[in-house]
């Protein structure tokens, strides 16, 4: 690969990274928004729903959230806001 296209392709990776982090943090908090709007808890798969996002995106940013302590997985209500938030 020469040089020229060599930067064009770490260009384009570092262009599409950035509006992927982006992504996230929009996909994050609209499930955020969610659970706020649901103080009663959900299931990962009713997340997922109502965000209309696949389940298994929906749990990978809920652990990451899960992390910081912004959200709480509960054995009796589900996913809900966690301490961070309050």
């Amino acid at each position: 690969m020469q040089k020229s296209e060599l930067k064009k392709t770490e260009k384009a990776n570092n262009e599409s990274s950035g509006r992927g982090g982006i992504q996230v943090i929009a996909r994050a908090a609209h499930i955020l928004r969610t659970l706020q709007n649901n103080p009663d808890g959900l299931s990962v798969g009713q997340i997922a729903k109502q965000v209309d996002l696949p389940r298994s995106k929906v749990q990978r940013i809920v652990d990451a959230l899960n992390k910081q302590n912004l959200i709480f997985l509960s054995c009796n209500k589900g996913v809900i806001l966690g301490p961070a938030l309050f």
